[in-house]
């Protein structure tokens, strides 16, 4: 990408008129672009400290992984999205050791760890920035926690089902099994034996790596 084309991106960034032309300079200077391919690793703690990233394209999951190895996705983040969990070393807040992960081809605009350490330092209206993402992306997570602890499961991938065909505008949702359970905090075969139930229903149709949407309106009448 041009150096032109991240100075366009930059001016879109809500705290960017509130630089001084100083942080505005170190900013352009060092913002940088990188890709991911799909399922690629775009940070965890134990990596190095990205910074604040904006998705250009494609999409980012964030999740927790126990020492058993299960998986828990928390939230995900979208192309015009922000995430600040890969800003966990100078947001110092962000305590838990979250695992960010690209969801399919992405390419993200980088403000380095650096940059946003003395922005975040320096000025409020960044400082505030962060924390309202960070807010914003706790919400999420706690929505998440809610939907495993509280919700039935036909109703947690009814829910899942139905967010993937109105983002996508599409019947068909393109994921296999182990994608959806790790979407929704479930083992495979429990994913397997709802999808079974539906569509023994009428509700879908299951395909190899597709589930295709045959009844909406009884999907939704499940929440």
């Amino acid at each position: 990408m041009s150096i032109e084309s991240i100075s366009q991106i930059l001016t879109k960034i809500p705290f960017w008129p509130n630089l001084t032309s100083e942080e505005k300079a170190l900013v352009s200077q060092r913002a940088i672009t990188k890709k991911f391919s799909k399922n690629q690793l775009v940070s965890n703690n134990s990596s190095e400290c990205l910074g604040i990233i904006l998705i250009l394209n494609g999409g980012i999951r964030v999740s927790l992984i126990s020492d058993e190895g299960r998986e828990v996705t928390l939230y995900r983040a979208h192309e015009k999205e922000f995430c600040i969990s890969t800003a966990s070393c100078v947001i110092h807040q962000l305590t838990f050791e979250a695992i960010v992960t690209a969801e399919e081809d992405t390419t993200v605009l980088v403000i380095p760890s650096s940059v946003c350490a003395r922005l975040i330092e320096n000025n409020i209206y960044v400082r505030a920035f962060a924390f309202e993402k960070e807010t914003e992306r706790f919400s999420q997570a706690i929505r998440a926690i809610q939907h495993m602890l509280f919700k039935k499961f036909d109703q947690r991938l009814a829910s899942y089902l139905i967010s993937a065909y109105e983002q996508n505008g599409s019947d068909e949702v393109k994921k296999t099994q182990e994608e959806i359970a790790r979407d929704v905090n479930s083992a495979r075969e429990v994913v397997a034996r709802m999808l079974h139930e539906f569509s023994s229903k009428g509700f879908v149709e299951v395909k190899r790596g597709t589930i295709k949407l045959r009844n909406i309106e009884e999907l939704k009448r499940l929440l």
